[in-house]
């Protein structure tokens, strides 16, 4: 692998590989709360976490590889693996929102946000 050579994100929904994933986007917030005082700030008070994970994928003829539509209908939990070189978010959480859309001259899209558990990568 050449030096200039970049890490390609993928995506598995629930252990299967998604393959006409376009984006993702895979984002770690610690809602962590700052604790001030007259003089500035003392620190923070740990928050919850979570995490969320934003994709963009192609529409074949025959539809969506996944459902996100009725996923996020249904309100059910996944399984959302992002692999990043050796290390791997693994986390179970559900499908928050899901769009349809096309520009002109480009094929239909799918995209989705997907929220799930604090974890570390392993």
């Amino acid at each position: 692998m050449a030096f200039g050579d970049g890490l390609r994100l993928r995506l598995l929904v629930d252990g299967v590989q998604q393959i006409t994933t376009n984006t993702v986007s895979c984002k770690i917030d610690g809602q962590n709360v700052p604790l001030e005082a007259l003089d500035g700030l003392l620190g923070k008070s740990p928050g919850n976490g979570n995490v969320e994970i934003s994709a963009t994928a192609s529409i074949l003829s025959t539809g969506p590889e996944y459902d996100y539509w009725s996923a996020v209908e249904a309100g059910s939990y996944h399984d959302m693996q992002v692999p990043m070189g050796p290390k791997s978010y693994i986390g179970n959480g559900w499908f928050d929102t899901c769009e349809v859309s096309q520009s002109t001259g480009k094929a239909a899209e799918i995209s989705f946000t997907w929220r799930g558990e604090f974890a570390p990568l392993r």
